[in-house]
């Protein structure tokens, strides 16, 4: 059985995990994303917020106004400082 054609040794690890290739993303790709990511939050930001000024009594959209307040405002800045650097670091 040792020359049957099935019984033929496969390199499992070899085929499965291959070496990583690099990505290579242009500049403008790069701005289209951060575009996409800002208006994301954007939309979230403003819906939440009119949310709020709707229905204030509302315990949940409270609950959304503030992780907004406290978590996507200081995301958005970040975004900002690493998509649209001012270029000294080359």
């Amino acid at each position: 059985m040792n020359g049957h054609p099935s019984e033929r040794q496969y390199d499992v690890a070899g085929a499965t995990y291959q070496t990583p290739t690099a990505v290579n993303i242009s500049e403008s790709e790069r701005l289209k994303f951060a575009k996409q990511i800002l208006l994301g939050l954007a939309l979230l930001c403003t819906s939440a917020m009119a949310g709020y000024a709707y229905y204030p009594e509302n315990r949940a959209l409270v609950q959304v106004f503030e992780l907004v307040k406290i978590g996507a405002f200081p995301l958005v800045t970040l975004v900002i400082s690493f998509y649209f650097t001012n270029g000294s670091k080359k």
